[in-house]
């Protein structure tokens, strides 16, 4: 599992999720995907492109973490999941919870103002 932050404008930042988001992964991750997105209170736009799977873990990961970013004010959505992602996204109703975009002009869209 790979997570790569990049500055895409003035509070503006991209998160790529690259590789498998399983309970192992969660636990090396978690810590610094809720820094890098709730902590920093910028409008945060996550590309699930490169994601290959997604357990629940996963899931509450992402969860808990719109809710932080939510309690700070901070704008957060994710974009991009494809095939076993994608499904799991739409079974669990998961953009009831989270802004979720097709593309990161989508994204994007969602998290101004």
């Amino acid at each position: 599992m790979n997570m790569e932050l990049v500055a895409t404008g003035e509070n503006t930042q991209r998160v790529l999720l690259t590789g498998r988001l399983d309970s192992r992964a969660v636990d090396g991750l978690e810590a610094r995907f809720s820094a890098a997105i709730a902590a920093t209170g910028q409008r945060t736009v996550v590309d699930l492109g490169k994601l290959e799977f997604i357990a629940s873990m996963g899931i509450r990961m992402l969860v808990s973490c719109a809710r932080a970013a939510a309690g700070k004010n901070a704008k957060f959505a994710l974009y991009g999941a494809r095939g076993p992602v994608q499904e799991v996204f739409e079974f669990a109703s998961l953009s009831q919870i989270i802004p979720i975009a097709d593309d990161e002009a989508g994204a994007a869209a969602l998290i101004q103002g």
